[in-house]
C-alpha cells in the first residue's frame, strides 16, 4: 500500500474479509451475564485483538486487489514478450510500469530458475503471493508481488486497535516507523513486561517479501479491573473499541454506512447496527433486533450475544453504533 492511503484501503478489504464472514440471523432477549473472566481475561482481550490484525494480514493476501494486481501482471504482453526475448531492459520497464502506473503493487520480482529478471519496489514488504508467467501455454518465467508495505500495515493495524505492534523478521526487528521495539521475547500468547509495564502479547506468523518468516505480535495493555468482566464483556469491549477506531477512518454517512458496517462484520465477526433513536439506519441484517441495550446480553435467532455501544458524529447527526459478538 503506498503511504497515505491507509483509509482508502479499507474498503478494498471488504471483498476478501467478506469471504471471512460468519452468517448472520435475527431477534433479541436477555441472557445470563456470566461468571466474571477471572485468570482468563487476558488472553480473550489479547484474541480479540488478534482476530482484526490476523484477518487485516490475509485481506492483502487474497483480497480483491491482490486478486486484480496478480491478473494484470499475468496478461501484461509487453512483459510477456520482454521476457520470452530476454530483453533485459525491456523487462524492467515493464515491472516498472505496472509497479508505479496505476496498480496497487508495492513490489515486483520476476524470476526464471534461479536468476532475478527484475526486482522494483519498495525494501519493507510482506504478504508476498507468486504464480507463473506463462505465454501461449508454456511457463516462461515466475513472478511475486505485493500489495502491502509494512509501514502500510502497521498503520491500518494501529488505526484500527491503537496497540503497540512488532515486527520482527527472524531475531532482528524491522526498521519501520510506528513500530514498537518490544521485550526481546514475545510469547505466541501470554505476558510481557516491556518498559515496567505489563501487556499480555499475542503474535503469529506471517511472511516478508519475497517469502521470508516474518512473526507479527501485538501487546495489549492490562486495566486493572479486567478480571472482575465477564469473558464476553471484555471480548466484546476490545472489538467495539475496534469498530469506534475504525469509524473514525469513515465519514460516516448514509452512503458510507453499509461499507463501514461489512467492514467491521468481517473484521471482527460482530453484527453491526448504526440507529438514530429507535429508527435503524444500517445494519449486518435486516431486520435487526427490535431492541438493543446499550451494554449488555442478548439473543439472535436462538444464539446469545454481548452488545457494546458508542456514540458516533455522522453526516445525519450523532448516531449510536452496536456491536453484537458472540457469547
Amino acid at each position: 500500500m503506498r503511504l497515505g492511503r491507509a483509509t482508502l484501503r479499507a474498503a478494498a478489504l471488504l471483498a476478501t474479509l467478506l469471504a471471512l464472514a460468519l452468517s448472520a440471523c435475527g431477534a433479541s432477549a436477555a441472557l445470563p451475564s456470566g461468571e466474571p473472566c477471572g485468570a482468563a481475561a487476558p488472553e480473550v482481550l489479547a484474541a480479540a485483538a488478534g482476530l482484526v490484525a490476523k484477518r487485516i494480514y490475509v485481506g492483502e493476501l487474497t483480497g480483491s486487489e491482490t486478486r486484480s494486481d496478480q491478473r494484470q501482471v499475468e496478461r501484461d504482453a509487453p512483459l510477456l514478450k520482454a521476457i520470452a526475448g530476454g530483453n533485459r531492459g525491456a523487462i524492467n520497464e515493464a515491472v516498472h510500469r505496472l509497479v508505479y502506473s496505476h496498480t496497487h503493487i508495492v513490489r515486483l520480482r520476476i524470476t526464471r530458475g534461479a536468476s532475478v529478471l527484475s526486482d522494483i519496489g519498495g525494501p519493507y514488504i510482506i504478504a508476498p503471493v507468486a504464480g507463473p508467467l506463462r505465454l501461449h501455454g508454456r511457463t516462461i518465467a515466475h513472478y511475486v508481488l505485493s500489495v502491502q508495505d509494512d509501514l502500510g500495515y502497521v498503520k491500518l493495524v494501529t488505526r484500527f486497535l491503537g496497540v503497540p505492534l512488532v515486527m520482527r523478521g527472524g531475531a532482528h526487528g524491522v526498521p519501520v516507523e510506528g513500530l514498537t521495539p518490544g521485550p526481546a521475547s514475545i510469547p505466541d500468547l501470554g505476558p510481557v513486561t516491556y518498559r515496567g509495564v505489563s501487556y499480555e502479547a499475542i503474535s503469529f506468523a506471517a511472511r516478508s517479501f519475497p517469502g521470508g518468516p516474518l512473526r507479527i505480535s501485538l501487546l495489549l495493555p492490562l486495566g486493572g479491573s479486567l478480571t472482575s468482566s465477564t469473558c464476553a464483556q471484555i471480548r466484546s469491549a476490545e472489538l467495539a473499541r475496534a469498530a469506534l477506531l475504525i469509524s473514525r477512518r469513515f465519514q460516516l454517512s448514509p452512503a458510507s454506512f453499509p461499507v463501514y458496517v461489512k467492514l467491521v462484520r468481517t473484521l471482527t465477526d460482530g453484527l453491526l447496527y448504526i440507529r438514530a433513536g429507535v429508527r435503524e439506519l444500517a445494519g449486518s441484517t435486516r431486520p435487526g433486533p427490535s431492541q438493543l441495550p446499550s451494554t449488555g446480553p442478548v439473543t439472535f435467532a436462538g444464539k446469545g450475544y454481548e452488545v457494546s455501544s458508542f456514540s458516533a458524529p455522522s453526516s445525519v447527526g450523532q448516531v449510536r453504533v452496536y456491536v453484537l459478538t458472540r457469547s
